[in-house]
C-alpha cells in the first residue's frame, strides 16, 4: 500500500511538473508576440513622430528593428501557408470520405434491391397498403395530441392539409413499385420451378429491378420538386417572384422536364436499353409517332408560353375572342368572359360567368386573341343619351355641368383621358349625345376600390348622370319609338 501510495505521488508530481512547463511555454509564448506587438507599435509611432531633419534616426530605428518585424513576418506567412494545407487536406479527406460512403451506401442499395420477393413475402404489400389507407391518419392524430400536450392553447393542423395527405401520392408509387416486383420474382421462380426450355435472361432479370427502382425514384423526385420547388423559390429568392407564381410555374416546369428527362435515360440504361434510342425516332415510326402526338405536343408548347410569356395568370379575368368571338359558341357575351382557375401542362380551366366549368387545351391559345381585363388600370364609362327634340335648347347647358361633374369625380381616370360630352349626332326620334371619360378599375386609383366598393360607384356615377338630364332637358332620356313616315316625325316635334 504504501509503495502504491508512493508511485501515485511520483506520478502526480510528474503531472504536476507536466503542467508548469507547459503553463511556462505558453507564458513564454505570450511574452514574445506581446514583444514584437510593442516593437512595432513603437516603430510606428517613431516614424509618424520624428521630424524632417531627424530621417536618419528614424531610418536607425527601422535597421535595428528590420530582423524582429520581417521574422514576425515570416512566421505569420508560414502558418497561414501551414493553416491552408491542413485545411485543403482536411477538405479533401472529408470529400474522398463522403463519395466512399455514398458509394458504399448505393452498393448496399443496389444489392438488396437484387434480393428476391418470395410468396411469404405478401403481408409487406398488406401492411404497406393499411398505412396508406389508414396508418397516415393515425399518425397525423398521434402527433397533433402530443403537440398538443405541450401546448394546449395550439391550434390542431387538419389531416387534409398535412404533409402526411399529400405523402399519399409517393407512398402510392412505393406501392406499384413493390407489386411489380413481388410479380416480377414469384413468376422467375414459376419459370425456374418449371424447368422449361424459355427462360428469362439473366441481364432482363437483374435490368428489371434496377430499372423500377431507378423509375420510382426518379417519379418521386418529380413529385417532391412540383411540391415544395415554389414555396422554396419564394422563400429564398423573394425579389426574383414577389406575388407572381408565373415565375416558379416556369422554373418548376422546366426543372420537372429535366427530372423527367433524365429519369427516362436512367431507367432504359438500367434496363439496357441505350438512351439514344429517344432521340432517333426514324423512318414510319417516327412520322406515326410525330403525327400521333402533334396535339400532344402543341398543347405541351402552348402550356410553356403561356408560363413564359404570361398573358394570364390564375384569379385574373379575360375575354377570349379567337374561334368566331367565344370559345364555347355562345351568343352572349358573358360566357366569353372568363375568370382564369388553372394553368396546367396540357390544359388550362376556366370558369364563365355562368359557373360551368370549361377545360380548353393550352395549345388553343397559340392562335386565340386574349383581351386581359384584370390588367387594364380604367374602364370605359360611355352611356349614350337620348334626349328629346323640345329639350334641345338645354343640351348645351347639360353637357358643360356633365363634364364638370366628371371632372371633380375621384372615381374618373383624368390622367390617362379628360371626360367629354357632346352631342354625337340626330336620329330620327332623338338626339344622341354621347359620353366618353374612363373610370379607376378594382384596385385602382386613389381610392383602390374592392369589387363591391366599385360596383357601387359606378351606379353612382349613373344615377348622377340620370339626375343631370333630367334637370336641363325634363323630356329625356327618351324611348325608342318607331317612324313610319315623315309626317309621323313632325307630330312629333
Amino acid at each position: 500500500a504504501g509503495g502504491a501510495r508512493g508511485a501515485r505521488g511520483v506520478d502526480a508530481d510528474v503531472e504536476i511538473g507536466g503542467r508548469a512547463a507547459a503553463s511556462e511555454v505558453a507564458i513564454d509564448r505570450v511574452r514574445e508576440f506581446v514583444r514584437r506587438v510593442v516593437v512595432a507599435v513603437l516603430i510606428g509611432a517613431a516614424s509618424m513622430t520624428l521630424m524632417p531633419g531627424s530621417a536618419n534616426a528614424a531610418n536607425a530605428a527601422k535597421t535595428a528593428n528590420a530582423q524582429p518585424t520581417t521574422s514576425l513576418t515570416t512566421k505569420l506567412s508560414r502558418d497561414f501557408r501551414d493553416l491552408r494545407a491542413r485545411v485543403r487536406t482536411s477538405t479533401t479527406r472529408t470529400m474522398k470520405d463522403g463519395l466512399q460512403s455514398v458509394g458504399y451506401a448505393l452498393a448496399k442499395f443496389e444489392e438488396k434491391t437484387q434480393e428476391n420477393w418470395g410468396v411469404d413475402d405478401v403481408w409487406v404489400l398488406f401492411v404497406w397498403n393499411w398505412c396508406i389507407r389508414h396508418g397516415r391518419e393515425k399518425l397525423h392524430n398521434a402527433i397533433q395530441s402530443l403537440k398538443s400536450k405541450f401546448d394546449a392553447a395550439r391550434t390542431q393542423e387538419p389531416f387534409d392539409k398535412s404533409f402526411l395527405s399529400w405523402f399519399k401520392a409517393p407512398m402510392q408509387v412505393v406501392q406499384a413499385l413493390f407489386v411489380m416486383s413481388w410479380i416480377f420474382d414469384i413468376a422467375c421462380d414459376l419459370i425456374d420451378q418449371l424447368s422449361t426450355e424459355w427462360d428469362i435472361p439473366l441481364p432482363i432479370r437483374v435490368g428489371f429491378d434496377k430499372g423500377s427502382y431507378t423509375l420510382t425514384t426518379g417519379v418521386m423526385s418529380i413529385m417532391f420538386v412540383q411540391k415544395y420547388l415554389p414555396p422554396f423559390l419564394t422563400k429564398v429568392f423573394p425579389s426574383l417572384t414577389g406575388n407572381d407564381t408565373s415565375v416558379q410555374f416556369v422554373i418548376t416546369r422546366l426543372t420537372s422536364a429535366l427530372m423527367v428527362l433524365a429519369t427516362l435515360m436512367l431507367t432504359l440504361s438500367a434496363f439496357g436499353i441505350p438512351a439514344k434510342v429517344l432521340f432517333s425516332f426514324g423512318g414510319l415510326g417516327g412520322l406515326a409517332f410525330g403525327l400521333a402526338a402533334k396535339d400532344f405536343i402543341s398543347n405541351l408548347i402552348g402550356g410553356l408560353v403561356l408560363a413564359v410569356l404570361r398573358p394570364f395568370k390564375v384569379g385574373e379575368k379575360i375575354y377570349l375572342t379567337g374561334g368566331g368571338g367565344k370559345y364555347r359558341d355562345s351568343k352572349e357575351r358573358n360566357v366569353s368572359n372568363y375568370k382564369v382557375a388553372e394553368i396546367g401542362w396540357y390544359q388550362t380551366k376556366l370558369i364563365p360567368k355562368d359557373g360551368k366549368v370549361t377545360t380548353i387545351p393550352n395549345g388553343y391559345f397559340l392562335g386565340a386573341n386574349v383581351i386581359n381585363s384584370s390588367r387594364a388600370e380604367y374602364e370605359f364609362f360611355g352611356p349614350s343619351l337620348r334626349i328629346a327634340f323640345p329639350d334641345v335648347n338645354g343640351i348645351e347647358t347639360m353637357t358643360t355641368e356633365l363634364r364638370t361633374y366628371l371632372e371633380n369625380s375621384r372615381a374618373v381616370h383624368l390622367s390617362y383621358k379628360k371626360p367629354m360630352v357632346f352631342a354625337k349626332k340626330i336620329e330620327d326620334d332623338h338626339i344622341m349625345v354621347q359620353i366618353e371619360s374612363y373610370i379607376w378599375d378594382v384596385d385602382c386609383g386613389p381610392d383602390k376600390p374592392d369589387k363591391a366598393t366599385f360596383v357601387l360607384g359606378r351606379q353612382r356615377l349613373v344615377v348622377d348622370v340620370v339626375n343631370i338630364v333630367r334637370k336641363h332637358c325634363p323630356n329625356s332620356p327618351v324611348l325608342p319609338i318607331e317612324i313610319q313616315s315623315y309626317a309621323d316625325a313632325q307630330n312629333f316635334v
